[in-house]
């Protein structure tokens, strides 16, 4: 089960043990909201293709007291629908959960208006509300319970082809905002949602170089950045990998909480790039990957290229 379906399958459950929840769609349904459409019709308002009006109608609803979901196509509930998500949810702070399908390059074959690969930098400027990246469906189950345990402004954005089983539900912290996988000293691999995936596939062969790396899946910002900085404090050199582009996202942010720690460490920062070339085409994610150096034999020749520069320089 991808984490789309993982999340709705449990919100599914919610709602038949009576929790009080509304999905606001724009247009856009999925194979795990089908049950929920036929069972629940009441609980479920279509608004059409207008992101703006779906956060507007979704925003209302909520403030009469129940859990609400805004359902749509990313990018469009974040780009499209900006100013909304700035007023209800950051200023207003209206208890919405923004969910989204598609996630960074995901759907890449559907060209570069349907990829998302700026939002958590646009996210990222509203503090107030949670950005979501999941890595698999333990932690999209956890956000669905969520839900009705705290109120909180959230925006998750759902890669379609993620759909794995990595952690126990007592490893997932919400309030802490990561979860660490591995427990090397010497290289800290920070990253989230698909290159999860990719960074478990070449363990391994990470291993078999004598990298002894901690892998940190940032799957919630803004994370706990004490906890976040216990964890790296010791870590030599620092690599962060996001399906995003790097200004703004998940590599900043490590930036950011280094810099305001006064914690001195080097940091190589692996993201999406538009060279010019890539994002006027239509191609698939590993297509664009391959150009940009991030398919996963890439990634385990960079992460072992920086750890031997950095032995060499030390």
């Amino acid at each position: 089960m991808n984490v789309r379906d993982a999340y709705f399958s449990e919100i599914y459950k919610l709602v038949k043990n009576g929790e009080d929840i509304v999905i606001v769609s724009a247009d856009l349904g999925a194979p795990s909201l089908d049950d929920f459409r036929k069972d629940f019709p009441h609980r479920f308002i279509n608004i059409g293709i207008a992101e703006q009006n779906l956060l507007s109608v979704a925003s209302g609803i909520a403030l009469t007291g129940k859990h609400v979901i805004a359902w749509g196509l990313n990018p469009f509930p974040v780009t499209r629908a900006f100013d909304q998500m700035r007023v209800f949810m950051q200023d207003m702070n209206i208890p919405l959960t923004v969910v989204a399908l598609n996630a960074g390059s995901c759907s890449a074959e559907c060209g570069y208006t349907h990829m998302p690969i700026e939002d958590i930098a646009m996210v990222r400027t509203l503090s107030n509300i949670r950005i979501v990246n999941p890595s698999d469906e333990i932690i999209s189950k956890s956000f669905a319970q969520d839900i009705v345990k705290t109120f909180k402004p959230t925006f998750i954005r759902f890669d379609k082809y993620i759909h794995d089983k990595y952690y126990d539900s007592n490893q997932i912290k919400l309030e802490k905002g990561f979860v660490v996988k591995s427990t090397g000293s010497d290289v800290a691999i920070i990253t989230n949602g698909i290159f999860v995936n990719k960074i478990h596939k070449i363990e391994d062969e990470l291993k078999s170089k004598d990298i002894r790396y901690k892998l940190i899946d940032c799957f919630c910002l803004p994370v706990d950045e004490k906890a976040l900085i216990d964890e790296i404090r010791k870590c030599k050199l620092i690599i962060t990998i996001e399906d995003n582009v790097k200004i703004g996202g998940l590599g900043s942010m490590i930036l950011e909480i280094l810099s305001d720690n006064q914690l001195n460490k080097p940091v190589k920062r692996l993201g999406l790039e538009k060279n010019g070339r890539i994002e006027n085409k239509i191609v698939n994610r590993e297509y664009w990957y391959k150009e940009i150096g991030l398919t996963e034999q890439q990634l385990l020749e960079k992460i072992n290229s920086y750890w031997q520069n950095y032995k060499g320089v030390v």
